[in-house]
């Protein structure tokens, strides 16, 4: 919520707006937040509809800015609000928030209607009139099934060979190997949330191979690089610089087939991690699949140091 917005919101309360809630953002496609993001329903009707709002101080800008958001799949805007939406009625859980009725009811509708459009729109600050309202060109019809079920979680990965990922594959690994480097060397002691531990601008793990990363070219290939449109990977060399460098740091000879081994069983869990997961959680989960592994070399597994 910027400050500059303070109008726009004043002018759409005055209208006939069953709830507001501010200060969580929410992303979409490659880390781009909208200024707000409107949610209109028809009970009788069974229809919704997510819109996408950005402002900006001139009509050319509005238009160009909220059209960035065309090609995104609705699905998986859709899919980020209720990501969203679980993130913020956690929070009102934990704060007694007289608004969390409210969120939940309207999570429910989402879920059960039959029909979701997806939205993009520009408008002025100064003004509650869309100067342009769009649906994402992936809508046939300009409607899109909703998300009845959350998504299933994958039952197996395998992390051998070379591989050409998805982005939802490309993020997942990233994640799982972050997570598990975090609590093989000893900086997993940490407070906060999924969300928060993925916004640190070093992780662990990326730390390590920037300091180092023409010893490790693979990993720093792949932690860099943007995933948008997937990636091709050598997950063998992967393992095997994981291998050097968590031996290194942990004084522990180590194989690279059994990181490999472990990094698979541990993609399906990995995951599901909701943002609003406690970090601690997910660090015990983590631990629970390396002890279950039995990888050679395993240090001590224990909390050792803040991030």
């Amino acid at each position: 919520m910027a400050r500059d917005n303070d109008d726009f919101l004043a002018l759409c309360r005055a209208g006939k707006v069953d709830h507001v809630y501010s200060g969580t953002p929410m992303k979409v496609g490659p880390g781009w937040i909208p200024d707000f993001v409107q949610v209109a329903v028809d009970p009788s009707a069974s229809i919704c509809r997510l819109t996408l709002i950005e402002l900006e101080a001139t009509e050319t800008a509005a238009r160009a800015s909220c059209r960035k958001y065309l090609p995104e799949s609705s699905a998986g805007v859709l899919q980020s609000f209720f990501d969203y939406l679980d993130s913020v009625i956690s929070a009102c859980h934990a704060t007694a928030d007289p608004r969390l009725e409210g969120l939940e009811e309207l999570k429910n509708i989402l879920r059960a209607s039959p029909l979701t459009s997806v939205h993009t729109a520009g408008a002025l600050r100064t003004s509650v009139d869309l100067i342009e309202d769009l649906p994402l060109i992936d809508q046939p019809g300009r409607s899109i099934p909703a998300l009845v079920e959350p998504p299933k979680p994958l039952s197996s990965f395998s992390f051998n060979g070379e591989r050409r990922l998805t982005r939802a594959d490309s993020d997942g690994v990233r994640r799982t190997i972050r997570i598990l480097s975090a609590v093989v060397v000893g900086r997993d002691h940490s407070g906060g949330t999924m969300h928060s531990w993925q916004n640190i601008r070093q992780k662990p793990l990326d730390r390590s191979v920037a300091k180092e990363h023409n010893r490790y070219p693979h990993l720093r290939k792949f932690l860099t690089s943007k995933t948008e449109h997937g990636l091709n990977v050598n997950c063998d060399k992967l393992a095997g610089e994981l291998a050097l460098l968590w031996s290194a740091e942990s004084n522990q000879t180590m194989n690279p087939q059994d990181i490999a081994t472990v990094i698979g069983k541990f993609i399906p869990v990995a995951v599901t991690f909701k943002a609003h997961e406690p970090m601690e959680k997910v660090f015990d989960k983590a631990r629970e699949m390396l002890r279950a592994s039995d990888l050679r070399g395993l240090p001590v597994l224990r909390s050792a140091s803040l991030l």
